[in-house]
């Protein structure tokens, strides 16, 4: 899903595009409402969603929008252990990649991941979806746990998920005009004209 509804098109998904991640190119705007919204009284973490994290509009109030994502996350079998509607954050926590059930395993490779999703205030009655898929492909106890989060790869089942999740609440709420920049169709394959045709000649 490379973007969503500001037609970004690329998502933190592939292309959140094809799938789904979306490298996004926040507008200082975005980027100073996702600052104030880590202020002090907030339960958001106090670092924001990485560059390549899906994102997408829908018409709805942080609280009504972060509700019908965390209810859409969890029917596609996605776990979630923190939904704030008032703040407009989820977290799945350490899942288990197979399962997408909560884990104590060492988060370490892609057989352990995580969600996050920031919705953000955008237009008049909009809100902005921002939801990441991560792993950990390394442990540095010299680094800040932040630093170690990596975007799953476009291809990832989880990835596709997300990007599921996101079309359906843009057709649900959004501007579907904006599915065809997120979601491009795939090209027809045209056949291999050198391929040699079996001889069907009658002997």
């Amino acid at each position: 899903m490379k973007s969503v509804n500001r037609q970004r098109s690329t998502v933190n998904g592939t292309s959140v595009a094809a799938q789904f991640p979306l490298t996004a190119h926040r507008s200082p705007l975005t980027l100073l409402l996702l600052l104030l919204s880590c202020r002090a009284t907030t339960s958001r973490p106090s670092y924001l969603p990485l560059p390549t994290a899906a994102i997408a509009e829908v018409e709805l109030e942080i609280p009504d929008a972060t509700r019908l994502l965390a209810e859409a996350l969890a029917r596609d079998s996605i776990t979630l252990s923190v939904v704030r509607e008032a703040d407009g954050f989820i977290d799945s926590g350490w899942l288990a990649g197979n399962t997408l059930e909560p884990t104590r395993a060492r988060p370490l490779g892609q057989d352990v991941v995580r969600v996050r999703a920031w919705v953000n205030p955008a237009k008049q009655f909009w809100s902005e979806l921002v939801v990441e898929a991560i792993y950990r492909p390394m442990a540095d106890p010299s680094r800040p746990e932040r630093e170690l989060d990596v975007p799953l790869p476009d291809d990832h089942p989880l990835q596709r998920r997300i990007a599921g999740v996101i079309r359906r609440l843009i057709e649900l709420h959004g501007d579907p005009a904006t599915i065809q920049a997120m979601f491009p169709p795939k090209p027809a394959v045209k056949p291999d004209s050198a391929k040699v045709k079996p001889d069907t000649t009658y002997r």
